[in-house]
């Protein structure tokens, strides 16, 4: 029978306080769910950050774990990628001070989602544990399967093998479904092929209808998502939590397209449910003189074509990573505009496309998954034998 160990047996807490200066830049991280290890959340000035005084660094080989999101498997093994990160007390870190486990181990064990049933098996009357804000108290009792340092190498050794695997094989599933995902945009440029052309200044205009925010009202802020995802609701909020000036309201039918990423995608048509809704400066609001559904869907696929995109990435200026488009060049995009007739016939092809398109993804992406379950399973089985759950 494989020793259980409390965590309290094998590590002991060690933030490494820091003095935040104002003036100093930081690299604050986050731990991701599933033990899917620590990462970059975003770079932050000192005088940006709240409860400076419980900051603490990372180093390599650190012990982590989130105290909101533990039940979702919010457990690391910090490694030297990320040394140096900062992070606030919602992410108490620790170091191993025992030999009886190794941290290879240990970062396999937290991927494996056995924490959770362990946590269970460990429910005992009112004091039962839960993983929900899990306290520190509360991990350091938890309890971790110990085998020999034989079986843990052997463990370590099947549960890569398995990750190499997964990937061998989900990789090519990946490609193919960004394939797919290309392949709509590459039919709407065979089908526009032969089409008039027109600019958009032509066919449309920009709108400005600049909103008066008031503090104490709601309002529902919009983005747009990338690789022409469309549009979505960013968050309601009260006037008082807008910092932009010059916010404009949008209706139904309205194109809305982020200046940053429209390079990437980031273009579409305002929905019935978004009406009334907000967007910055920097996603100027566009409206075409036609705005029947026929003429929504055919520049949907327009926007999607590889002319189109071209377009979008020639017009974003400045240095990589910071490149914006000026409004004034998406009025000289050119875009195909026969008939209203051919438009309806265009669509109706692709609708077509699409929909194959999209039975095909689905494939891939059910094949992606079951590989992805079947690597997982061996993780999990390993880990529920050490730990007595199977």
């Amino acid at each position: 029978m494989v020793r259980m160990a409390a965590f309290g047996d094998l590590v002991k807490e060690d933030n490494r306080l820091i003095e935040v200066l104002d003036d100093k830049e930081y690299v604050c991280g986050g731990v991701r769910l599933h033990g899917k290890g620590i990462f970059i959340r975003e770079y932050k000035l000192g005088h940006q950050l709240k409860k400076k005084f419980v900051q603490h660094t990372v180093r390599a080989g650190d012990i982590v774990y989130s105290t909101l999101f533990a039940k979702s498997g919010a457990f690391a093994i910090a490694d030297e990628s990320v040394e140096g990160v900062v992070l606030s007390e919602k992410f108490p870190t620790f170091c191993l001070v025992s030999d009886a486990v190794s941290l290879d181990y240990l970062k396999w064990f937290f991927r494996s989602g056995q924490l959770n049933r362990i946590a269970e098996d460990q429910m005992t009357g009112i004091a039962a544990f839960s993983l929900g804000h899990l306290s520190k108290s509360k991990f350091l009792k938890l309890k971790v399967p110990v085998p020999s340092p034989e079986r843990q190498a052997e463990v370590v050794r099947l549960s890569v093998q398995s990750s190499d695997h997964v990937l061998r094989s989900t990789n090519p599933i990946k490609n193919n479904v960004e394939l797919i995902e290309h392949l709509l945009g590459t039919a709407a440029e065979k089908v526009f092929m032969s089409m008039p052309r027109a600019r958009m200044k032509q066919i449309g205009t920009y709108l400005l209808r600049g909103v008066q925010i008031q503090d104490s009202e709601q309002y529902s802020q919009i983005t747009v998502a990338m690789r022409h995802r469309g549009l979505r609701l960013r968050r309601i909020c009260y006037g008082s939590d807008i910092k932009s000036p010059g916010q404009c309201s949008v209706k139904e039918g309205d194109v809305v397209f982020s200046r940053i990423d429209i390079r990437q995608g980031a273009i579409g048509f305002v929905g019935k449910d978004l009406e009334g809704g907000v967007v910055t400066r920097d996603f100027p609001v566009f409206r075409f003189n036609d705005t029947d559904d026929i003429c929504k869907q055919f520049m949907r696929y327009a926007f999607m074509a590889p002319s189109f995109m071209n377009q979008a990435r020639e017009a974003s200026k400045g240095t990589t990573g910071r490149k914006k488009m000026k409004r004034p060049a998406f009025l000289d995009f050119t875009i195909p505009w026969p008939s209203p007739s051919e438009r309806a016939s265009a669509v109706e092809t692709l609708r077509e496309v699409e929909r194959n398109s999209a039975k095909l993804a689905l494939t891939y992406r059910k094949q992606g998954t079951l590989a992805k379950g079947l690597g997982m399973s061996v993780i999990e089985t390993l880990y529920a034998q050490d730990a007595g759950l199977v």
